[in-house]
């Protein structure tokens, strides 16, 4: 009977002992976890360091991408998708709402009408923009979408649209089927109003933010993550290692970077534009 009391006594020791240790670890690593909170370090998914290089305190953006090394063949990739991408917007200056792109002042109209088209044919059709104050415009750069269609047969195609940077545009369409087609042509965007969207894309790459829940035991956090995030704060680096893809997420105040569990949106920034430029996204008026 001592015997088994002295067992149960040594056991009961042993145990306090361990959640002594216990506790003690903890507490150190939440001391470690604050102190490295502190120091604006880039650390991997891992929570290694891997970079003890930090963004500017003026909050500009820190974008993974810009800080990547490619090789010849994919650098020539990259500038061969950016030249396919890159819209041809004139540099013309601050232009009011009434000398912008006005669909319904704009018009078209289909070159060789009167001969005989066959499937297969090329249909060209000329377009020609005006602004609000029924002017012809003297440049190009709106964004347009032509389509031909035949309603009763639920058949449509794409034209292929090309900018003279005139203020006149050719689209070219092939024709697929026989019967009647109808031509439309749409302003998605006026000129004006892209490059509102450019600025947006140049100066507010994080305007569409998402985030990530980090958690260990009863602890858990939330931050923001995104391609480019504002500088001089300590970042969590989930770039993917196989494609190179960048993705980064603040670094959670008591928990280490591998303790994220799983992503998902959080929102826009609201209020980036000015009453002028909202002018140039008026649904029914200057966009589709």
């Amino acid at each position: 009977m001592w015997f088994n009391f002295f067992k149960l006594r040594l056991f009961c020791c042993l145990l306090a002992v361990l959640m002594v240790v216990v506790l003690v670890v903890n507490v150190t690593q939440v001391e470690y976890l604050d102190h490295e909170t502190v120091s604006a370090t880039f650390i991997d998914s891992s929570g290694q360091f891997v970079s003890s290089q930090v963004t500017g305190v003026n909050r500009n953006p820190y974008c993974g991408y810009e800080h990547q090394t490619l090789s010849s063949r994919e650098r020539m990739e990259e500038d061969s998708l950016l030249a396919a991408l890159q819209w041809q917007v004139p540099d013309v200056g601050p232009v009011p709402f009434l000398k912008s792109t006005d669909p319904s002042s704009s018009y078209f109209v289909i070159l060789n009408s009167a001969a005989f088209f066959k499937v297969g044919s090329q249909l060209e059709v000329l377009v020609h923009v005006q602004d609000f104050q029924r002017k012809p415009k003297k440049y190009g750069g709106d964004y347009l979408q032509a389509r031909i269609h035949s309603p009763k047969l639920q058949a449509g195609a794409v034209g292929r649209v090309v900018d003279y940077q005139n203020g006149f545009y050719k689209v070219f369409f092939t024709l697929l089927w026989p019967g009647k087609v109808k031509v439309s042509i749409s302003l998605v965007h006026p000129t004006e109003g892209i490059r509102v969207l450019q600025h947006l894309q140049e100066e507010k790459p994080h305007r569409v933010y998402f985030k990530s829940l980090f958690r260990s035991g009863r602890i858990s956090e939330t931050t923001e993550c995104n391609v480019c995030l504002p500088g001089n704060l300590p970042l969590c680096n989930f770039t993917d290692l196989y494609t190179g893809e960048p993705w980064f997420c603040f670094k959670p105040k008591k928990l280490p970077c591998s303790s994220r569990i799983n992503h998902f949106k959080g929102g826009y920034l609201k209020g980036l534009l000015t009453a002028t430029e909202n002018a140039f996204f008026q649904s029914g008026v200057n966009i589709k």
